[in-house]
């Protein structure tokens, strides 16, 4: 049966590949085409080991891949890249020993990881609802990524208590069914998932509308709090939190309420990079918790470190203010 079902699994998982990439605003569309081009490659290698034993390598590290793809999706923050390579050379290596012989530890090693990766998804899953301010993406994403996690989940489980003959086959059903559906409601599912203020069918009411002003004048006030999350300003304007949600995404434009909190936090930090400040204290005094938090919210949002922005500022600065060198002097 899995010689039937994995090709077919396989080319339904590619195809939604493609269909992913068309889909240019869609967040982490990058990660989640290679994480199903991975799936694909898996159910092949599952069927027909000994015919494609090439794909093994990438087989070994699509737990990692489909891990990264769903916080990217969820636009959830990903892990450093000092951290991801070494967890994708140990996943190679020990996936790789323990199919050449090696003792059973590495075999242990590679499956408790590849458990670990899956096993986490539901966790992003559950952690990113809060920051979700679309009430409508916010349920296709837990129905859709965490059935996703809970098949790759027990996919992975099954393999190390041994039941792999009978998940795989029945992982590769629950794709195809989970990828007809996506395509048979595409558009509607595209539609929610990129969740376009622009596209939205009910504007602010006039509720909605004093609570977006209230709001603004609030959140100026209290953005450098560490503790400040969706439900404590909701508590702290006295509005049900579903309100609050549709007057950040429709009045401000925004689907994340992290993201939009950090552009307040770091607007601030700009606002004094010239100051003679380090940027830990301006990233403290912004509400920042920690410094490696502040730089990656920063370098998400301007492309650069923070101590590189600083430095650019100052260069364009002196640049400004000192003429050339070979400019005359008065005297």
């Amino acid at each position: 049966m899995l010689t039937v079902l994995a090709p077919v699994a396989a080319t339904c998982q590619l195809m939604m590949a493609l269909i992913i990439w068309r889909w240019t605003r869609l967040p982490g569309r990058r990660e989640l085409a290679v994480s199903l081009i991975f799936g694909a490659a898996y159910f092949l290698y599952a069927a027909f080991p000994e015919a494609l034993p090439c794909l093994l390598p990438v087989v070994l590290v699509a737990p990692l891949a489909c891990n990264r793809a769903i916080r990217a999706g969820f636009e959830s923050p990903l892990r450093p890249l000092w951290l991801e390579s070494a967890l994708l050379i140990l996943l190679l290596a020990s996936g790789l020993a323990a199919r050449s012989g090696a003792p059973s530890w590495a075999g242990v090693v590679s499956s408790l990881l590849s458990l670990a990766f899956f096993l986490e998804l539901p966790i992003i899953v559950w952690r990113g609802l809060p920051d979700d301010l679309v009430a409508a993406r916010r349920n296709v994403r837990v129905w859709t990524l965490s059935l996703s996690a809970f098949v790759g989940a027990g996919v992975a489980v099954a393999s190390v208590l041994g039941g792999a003959v009978w998940a795989v086959p029945a992982a590769a059903a629950l794709t195809c069914l989970m990828i007809f559906a996506a395509v048979a409601f595409g558009g509607e599912l595209a539609d929610t998932l990129l969740a376009s203020p622009r596209t939205a069918s009910t504007p602010l009411d006039s509720r909605e509308q004093q609570v977006l002003r209230r709001l603004r004048e609030v959140i100026a006030e209290v953005y450098s709090d560490p503790a400040l999350t969706l439900s404590t300003l909701a508590r702290r304007l006295d509005v049900p939190e579903h309100r609050l949600r549709r007057a950040i995404h429709l009045g401000e434009g925004q689907r994340n309420f992290s993201v939009w909190l950090n552009g307040y936090r770091i607007a601030a930090v700009k606002a004094r990079i010239d100051d003679d400040e380090t940027i830990l204290a301006l990233a403290l005094a912004a509400g920042y918790n920690s410094l490696s938090a502040f730089n990656r919210a920063f370098k998400a949002a301007e492309g650069v470190t923070p101590s590189a922005f600083r430095a650019a500022r100052k260069a364009n600065t002196k640049a400004i203010t000192e003429p050339p060198a070979d400019t005359p002097r008065a005297t």
